[in-house]
């Protein structure tokens, strides 16, 4: 089961998911207020947050996965980050930066990073569940695109001498 912990905003955050992710009502999912140490087990916990080192790869199902989230409008960075090592939760973040670069921080609203998981969770594959979901606003990237940019470019140069 999946263990969604939305600290603040919870309402809004409720309204939003509404109106983007049909059918989450009936999985396997819970929003709570209370904190997560009150709730589960330090181990049992991956806290989600953009400045872990840790690369999300794939999901452990004996595992509860928090969404590191509040409304900070950017006043305190990394707050999510310093809660996660502070109450020894294991800590990763959306493997974002092996697919795609972003204009802006790598911070997502809760409900684009719950998007994000339920479509990986449906298609099995990251690249496309980070695509469908990041705003246009966020810059996104693909790594690949800009790869293929610059092999072009190499073998046009090689080409030439």
């Amino acid at each position: 089961s999946s263990g969604i912990n939305a600290e603040y905003g919870q309402s809004k955050t409720l309204a939003r998911m509404d109106g983007c992710i049909d059918g989450y009502k009936n999985w396997d999912c819970f929003i709570k207020n209370e904190s997560l140490s009150n709730l589960f087990d330090p181990s049992e916990v991956v806290y989600l947050c953009a400045e872990s080192e840790n690369e999300l790869k794939e999901f452990d199902d004996s595992k509860i996965y928090a969404i590191g989230g509040f409304v900070d409008h950017n006043a305190h960075k990394g707050l999510a980050y310093e809660r996660a090592l502070k109450a020894g939760y294991q800590h990763a973040r959306l493997p974002i930066d092996s697919f795609f670069t972003l204009s802006t921080r790598k911070v997502l609203a809760v409900c684009h990073v719950f998007e994000i998981i339920s479509n990986f969770i449906a298609t099995d594959n990251w690249e496309t569940a980070i695509s469908k979901t990041i705003p246009a606003r966020k810059g996104l990237e693909s790594k690949e695109a800009q790869n293929s940019d610059n092999c072009t470019d190499e073998t046009e140069v090689s080409e030439q001498q």
